[in-house]
């Protein structure tokens, strides 16, 4: 009962420790010049003069408060306008958005120009996304999420003990380095975003092993009534991101902690898992 109340104490620590802890580092997204849809970026960096004539009512913001007043006299007002900057060479960002209240355009912040020449491009700016097409972009970051392998698949390990799928619960935390690609469309009326992406990480955490006379065969004495154990993995791996969710290929290995583990076949002996994970920050954003 004591090591059964240990391994749910470990598996509850863990999990609580991987799914509060899910951060996504520094992410560089890459404006690519080489294709059409984003070799130009929009700024509105320049003014532009507009006579307003008398008698017409304009609607202004004052003191974060919003009037309207009817203009006695004509005046000239500067507004700003856009200015489109072609692109030469990559650009990176390290924001997007995409709303729904103007899904043709996918606004960006750029990373910090340091040449005083560049200076004004460090603010706000856009591409446009025509009509019933789409934009899409690279994304680069590094991210800790919590991971769960289901099963595994054990090699053979003599003339009696064939390749078989153990089921032994595997919860921990991966760290991988990510890159997605991302697609903002514009619909005229609404904005979708997608994403597909790949990573290559490494996992690791706790796996709860049921010994038996059968799992421990191998040793000179042999569990005779089933019992617990816990073991600690570590497995690098490559997976798939789809939509937030996570599918990976394993290559790890199990090492006892408890005792009993020792005993267990398939101790220090490698495997090939499957992994399911999950980001939680963008489940649910992506349609």
């Amino acid at each position: 009962m004591k090591k059964q109340l240990i391994l749910l104490i470990l598996f509850g620590v863990l999990t609580n420790f991987t799914f509060s802890q899910q951060k996504v580092a520094k992410v560089k997204y890459t404006i690519n010049p080489k294709k059409a849809s984003q070799d130009t970026v929009f700024f509105k960096i320049k003014n532009k003069e507009v006579v307003f004539k008398k008698g017409w009512i304009v609607t202004e913001t004052i003191g974060g408060k919003t009037i309207q007043r009817k203009l006695d006299t004509a005046e000239i007002k500067k507004m700003k306008v856009d200015s489109a900057v072609i692109m030469n060479n990559k650009w990176y960002a390290g924001e997007i958005l995409h709303s729904e209240k103007d899904p043709s355009k996918l606004e960006i912040n750029p990373w910090i120009f340091k040449s005083e020449k560049d200076s004004l491009l460090n603010s706000k700016a856009y591409i446009k996304i025509p009509e019933n097409s789409y934009v899409t972009l690279k994304k680069e970051y590094w991210k800790w999420s919590a991971i769960t392998i289901p099963f595994a698949i054990r090699p053979t390990l003599n003339d009696t003990i064939g390749s078989k799928i153990t089921t032994d619960l595997k919860i921990g935390a991966s760290f991988s380095r990510n890159i997605d690609w991302e697609s903002y469309r514009n619909r005229r009326i609404k904005g979708l975003k997608s994403s597909f992406g790949i990573s290559f990480g490494l996992g690791f955490g706790f796996s709860k092993v049921t010994l038996d006379k059968n799992s421990t065969s191998l040793d000179p004495k042999p569990i005779a009534n089933s019992e617990d154990g816990l073991a600690f993995f570590l497995t690098p791996g490559i997976g798939i991101n789809i939509r937030g969710f996570q599918i990976a290929g394993f290559f790890g290995y199990d090492i006892g902690l408890t005792e009993n583990v020792k005993k267990w076949n398939y101790n220090k002996k490698h495997y090939f898992g499957i992994g399911l994970g999950v980001d939680l920050s963008t489940l649910g954003e992506i349609k």
